[in-house]
C-alpha cells in the first residue's frame, strides 16, 4: 500500500467530500480515502498494482457536475 497526496481546487463543502469520497471508493485498489479540513488536499492509500496517481486523479476531475482540477 502507498499514500497517495493530491493538492485539489473546487472542494468547498461536506457535500464535495461526500462526493469525491465516494467515487473514489468505488474503484478497486484504493483502500482509504481522507481530505484536508481546509479542503485542499486528498489523501489516499492505494495497491499501486490496481491504480496508480494519475488515474486517481483523472478519476476525480471527472466527477459528474462538479469541476474539481488537479493542483500540480
Amino acid at each position: 500500500m502507498k499514500d497517495v497526496f493530491l493538492k485539489v481546487d473546487g472542494i468547498m463543502c461536506g457535500k464535495c467530500v461526500k462526493k469525491v469520497t465516494e467515487t473514489l471508493m468505488g474503484h478497486q485498489g484504493i483502500e482509504t480515502v481522507s481530505i484536508s479540513e481546509d479542503f485542499k488536499e486528498v489523501s489516499v492509500k492505494i495497491d499501486e498494482n490496481k491504480i496508480d496517481v494519475l488515474q486517481i486523479g483523472n478519476i476525480i476531475e471527472k466527477i459528474e457536475d462538479k469541476s474539481f482540477k488537479i493542483i500540480n
